[in-house]
């Protein structure tokens, strides 16, 4: 027993490191057409175009903080919301401090019909003075790459599963309890 906790002791260092160092291989899938990153599935799911819209509405209020900032279009008519969304990024230094890596904006766009919804999030792009597009980050001979830029994908990569993975929960029909007393 003490044998296992000393080697734990003894490895977790060198995994912690490893880690930091990029060595995720978690990338943004990438449009055939476009070659730029996108996320878009369409997800069957029972309900009225409205029912699916205001689940959507829903899953804004837990997933975002404010998501009024977030969300630029909000058309139960048509059943759509978009906006803009946004994300930070973070690296280690050599003392493994955590330091900021800039934010991320993402276009966000949920589509409702009957019994389905579809969402696209793609046009991901670095927030400078000018538009910083964040698949530079896959090519090594850019100028502005750094080992740093492996580890910002898998960030984002990431946020962005989690996004849908909560997005196609939220989207289900919640089971009321009765309340028998």
């Amino acid at each position: 027993m003490r044998m296992t906790a000393f080697l734990l002791l003894l490895i977790l260092p060198f995994c912690v490191m490893f880690a930091q160092q990029g060595s995720q291989t978690g990338k943004p899938p990438v449009d055939p057409d476009t070659k730029l990153f996108k996320y878009q599935e369409v997800v069957n799911q029972d309900g009225t175009k409205d029912i699916l819209f205001e689940r959507g509405m829903a899953w804004m209020r837990v997933f975002y903080v404010n998501p009024n900032s977030v969300a630029n279009v909000m058309d139960k008519a048509n059943g759509k919301i978009e906006g803009i969304g946004r994300l930070r990024v973070y690296y280690f230094d050599k003392d493994s401090t955590k330091l900021d890596g800039g934010i991320v904006t993402y276009a966000l766009r949920l589509e409702f019909k009957e019994n389905k919804f579809r969402y696209t999030l793609n046009d991901f792009n670095l927030k400078t003075i000018s538009r910083y597009p964040i698949e530079r980050w896959m090519n090594p001979k850019d100028p502005d790459y750094t080992p740093r830029c492996d580890s910002y994908l898998y960030q984002v990569d990431t946020v962005m599963q989690r996004l849908v993975r909560m997005l196609k929960e939220e989207m289900k029909p919640k089971t009321q309890k009765k309340d028998e007393w």
